[in-house]
């Protein structure tokens, strides 16, 4: 099977791909949209995408996107994030580096102390900053990069671990047509949007959980994009979509709020 992911090749979403399933072949997309778009048009079988990191937080476009294909949730993967600063001359010498903006917001503090005069140089991926230095060539130039991403463009390590928090885990979903059967360790993620704005009506809503014993892991709301403080809650609970008790909290919220099933899968924390 083909599974769609950000590329190029060096990316932590390529780790993460690999973590999920090593022998598969690998299409490389620019974008995450564009991972969405290569499931959805049938060109990969699945697609892996980043949804959450536990310092920079939640990859909005994933939402979105997950909204506008209509693709599902299959499994997720977690995996530990370590930025290295590569490059070929000295750290004292360094006057450029490549990175991606989340990466620069997990390794903010180290650059500002240890390369504070140093121009930062934005681009669309960790792989692509080791590609932009490896075919730079110059001693005054570097990148903050994974590991598998210096291994693959043959570039030194410089300083390991520079991110800023040393507990950085990114969390990953596998998108595809359809989702995972019921494994006993599971979790569901929904998009909620209240379909009448009222005081209260959230607390009530979140209280059919409740009153289920259905233990809530992240809720979090991003804009509905129709008007200003209009809003799409996004919650994710354990449990299976094809158990009694979440079907039943299922069809209450659906009283009062359009409810979109994003996916059910194994829980892997």
């Amino acid at each position: 099977m083909r599974i769609a992911t950000l590329g190029p090749e060096g990316t932590f979403s390529h780790e993460a791909l690999l973590k999920y399933d090593k022998k598969a072949a690998t299409l490389f997309a620019g974008t995450i949209r564009d991972v969405f778009e290569a499931v959805a048009e049938g060109k990969a079988g699945c697609g892996v995408v980043p949804i959450e990191n536990s310092v920079a937080g939640t990859v909005g476009q994933t939402l979105d996107c997950l909204m506008e294909y209509k693709l599902k949730v299959k499994a997720e993967e977690i995996l530990l994030i370590k930025h290295n600063l590569a490059g070929s001359g000295k750290i004292s010498g360094i006057k450029k580096i490549y990175l991606h903006p989340q990466t620069y917001g997990q390794c903010e503090l180290f650059i500002k102390k240890t390369l504070p005069k140093a121009e930062v140089i934005q681009t669309s991926s960790n792989g692509k900053s080791a590609e932009m230095l490896a075919k730079s060539k110059s001693k005054e130039e570097a990148a903050i990069i994974p590991k598998i991403a210096a291994d693959i463009y043959g570039l030194k390590i410089l300083k390991k671990d520079v991110q800023d928090a040393k507990f950085n885990v990114t969390r990953f979903f596998v998108i595809a047509k359809s989702d995972s059967k019921k494994t006993g360790y599971d979790r569901t993620s929904i998009a909620l949007y209240p379909q009448v704005d009222r005081p209260g009506l959230l607390y009530e809503m979140l209280g059919e959980f409740a009153k289920r014993k259905i233990n809530l892991t992240k809720i979090e709301s991003r804009p509905s994009k129709g008007k200003l403080g209009d809003y799409i809650f996004y919650i994710d609970f354990e449990g299976h979509k094809s158990e009694k008790h979440v079907g039943e909290a299922l069809n209450q919220l659906e009283k009062s709020a359009f409810v979109a099933v994003l996916g059910s899968y194994q829980r892997k924390y």
